[in-house]
């Protein structure tokens, strides 16, 4: 993995606490600090500043139908707001926002205690690039889908898909490079790192197409799980992506039609091939040191 999309993970693994406290299932102590029982007030407020400057104010809600409590912590340009509350029906809901002079993030998970059904979801950015993650799953049964999408200050972008059954939890599996499999790092492009430019489309992978892409022939779109439409192009003969395709025995199709082989690239980059005995229909990332393709599918 080169040290671009070494970055890009970093940078997913960076802000991943921001957005694991929201995807537990379960609404672990939000409500018990601060001093307040809920039980006898219908409204309480209370406003403090730390050792070190930081004023912090907290309100709680007392409602017939549950609890809500917000807390809004300051501190120069360092500020931070948490919301959480429960209903009888056992629904319960958790947000928090923050910034600083370096970097902001969101996140907020929402489920129910009585189902064990939740879902989540958190973004960020700072100086090194951006994020964002979603997911849902149930608590009995220990079932839980999530995707996270990372991007780097290079525009370099990566996937993760993560699956659980039953407590078990699966991460997509690398598919063995039939031509480049057993060779050294780069072995594929005679022993050089691959590094994308930022200029161009899917950083030069798929080919010296300049941002916009305006000479290349479209191939359809991808529309990801977030909603968002990748817009994917033909790729040239002689680039890495070509060289992957080869390898693999892909041959590019336009994106849009079902059961396809989804290959997600650099920089918000995606192209589709038809699927063949090597590789099955689905979603893949690209690991451009040892060109090989990630299932983003669970395994069976």
């Amino acid at each position: 993995m080169n040290v671009i999309r070494v970055a890009a993970i970093a940078l997913l693994f960076f802000f991943i606490p921001f957005v694991t406290d929201a995807g537990r299932g379960g609404f672990s102590g939000g409500f018990r600090g601060g001093g307040f029982d809920m039980h006898n007030d219908g409204f309480a407020s209370h406003s403090s500043t730390g050792a070190f400057g930081t004023n912090r104010t907290t309100t709680v809600n007392n409602t017939s139908n549950g609890y809500n409590r917000t807390t809004t912590a300051t501190n120069g340009n360092y500020s931070r707001t948490s919301s959480g509350g429960a209903s009888n029906n056992g629904s319960y809901y958790h947000s928090s926002t923050g910034s600083n002079g370096y970097g902001s993030h969101s996140s907020s998970t929402n489920g129910n205690a009585y189902t064990g059904n939740y879902s989540h979801n958190g973004s960020g950015s700072n100086p090194y690039g951006s994020y964002n993650a979603s997911g849902s799953g149930n608590t009995y049964n220990r079932t839980y889908s999530g995707s996270a999408t990372a991007t780097n200050a290079f525009g370099q972008t990566y996937h993760a898909n993560t699956y659980a059954n039953d407590g078990y939890v699966y991460h997509g599996a690398t598919v063995t490079n039939p031509v480049y499999h057993g060779y050294p790092a780069w072995g594929w492009n005679g022993g050089y790192a691959w590094y994308a430019a930022p200029y161009y489309w899917g950083g030069g992978f798929w080919g010296a197409f300049a941002v916009g892409v305006t000479s290349a022939a479209a191939y359809g779109a991808v529309v990801a799980a977030n909603d968002q439409s990748y817009p994917s192009y033909q790729v040239t003969p002689e680039s890495p992506g070509a060289k992957l395709l080869e390898s693999y025995q892909l041959t590019q199709t336009p994106c849009g039609q079902p059961n396809l082989v989804v290959i997600y690239g650099p920089n918000n980059s995606v192209i589709c091939a038809q699927a063949n005995a090597l590789v099955a229909a689905g979603n893949y990332s690209v690991d451009s040191q040892t060109l090989t393709i990630v299932s983003e599918k669970p395994a069976t």
